[in-house]
């Protein structure tokens, strides 16, 4: 999940630089000022309380990973306007991904065929007919007969659920704070199932229930932007603030220990 929160990160900068250039170059700039402004800040509050004490190596790197920080603070903050359109292009690469992805495709509807192959009616028969539908591992031609409310939803489900873990599983971060849920998914899944096979067909296609499984992620991911973009702005000011604060505390901490307390006088005693 760490890998993916830093990669979402370099892809909200990223989109920011492709969103303008010249808006880049010019958030760039402010961070530049601000860093240097932080490191000044950070100099001037260790001399407010040692006027004596001189920077040496270690304190010029507190100095300088404040500035750094300054800076990309400045410009995540402008990029976290992208989040929706950062999250949209992840679920567009996810899904070419997914399409692609012949275990999970294979695994997927093994899952679907024995779900839909287990239920039963109220009298303990088989639900669905699977004469002519054998078990995919068998190698052979094969389908999931679907004839039933009940099977389509619980195949519906299958696919809403494995499609969501798949992104999840190469997501997390994303999924985690944008709450992609399989419930919608399922629903819409289910309704163009009973379409399709109103219409006459005997197969419904996997990749028809991939497309709307990502739509519906999608839609919901963009949903949640807003809500995320101001979640995240006030995180990144309070971790701002508190890496500002510690540097700040070691500093002036560096500071005192340099103070040097002149030894007292021994008084002389006569004889």
């Amino acid at each position: 999940m760490i890998v993916d929160f830093f990669l979402l990160l370099v892809a909200l900068v990223a989109q920011l630089w492709r969103e303008s250039h010249t808006r880049f170059l010019v958030v760039w700039v402010m961070g530049l000022v601000l860093g240097g402004l932080a490191w000044w800040l950070t100099s001037w509050v260790a001399h407010n309380f040692n006027r004596q004490f001189s920077l040496h190596l270690l304190h010029h790197v507190f100095c300088g990973v404040v500035a750094t920080l300054t800076l990309l603070f400045t410009l995540l903050f402008s990029a976290f306007q992208y989040t929706g359109e950062v999250a949209e292009n992840k679920v567009k690469e996810w899904k070419d991904n997914i399409l692609v992805d012949r275990k999970w495709s294979e695994n997927t509807y093994r899952q679907a065929y024995e779900a839909v192959y287990e239920l039963r009616d109220a009298s303990g028969k088989q639900l669905e007919n699977f004469v002519g539908h054998p078990h995919p591992d068998t190698g052979h031609e094969t389908s999931i007969p679907t004839n039933s409310q009940e099977s389509r939803q619980v195949a519906a489900q299958i696919y809403a659920n494995g499609a969501v873990s798949h992104f999840r599983s190469h997501y997390p971060f994303l999924s985690k704070i944008l709450w992609a849920h399989p419930e919608l998914a399922k629903e819409v899944i289910t309704k163009d199932m009973e379409r399709v096979f109103g219409s006459g067909a005997h197969i419904y296609q996997p990749q028809d229930a991939i497309q709307l499984a990502s739509e519906q992620i999608r839609q919901g991911l963009k949903e949640q932007a807003p809500r995320i973009v101001t979640i995240s702005r006030v995180i990144l000011i309070f971790a701002f603030l508190l890496v500002q604060g510690i540097t700040y505390l070691l500093m002036i901490r560096a500071a005192l220990r340099k103070i040097s307390v002149p030894k007292s006088q021994q008084q002389y005693v006569g004889g």
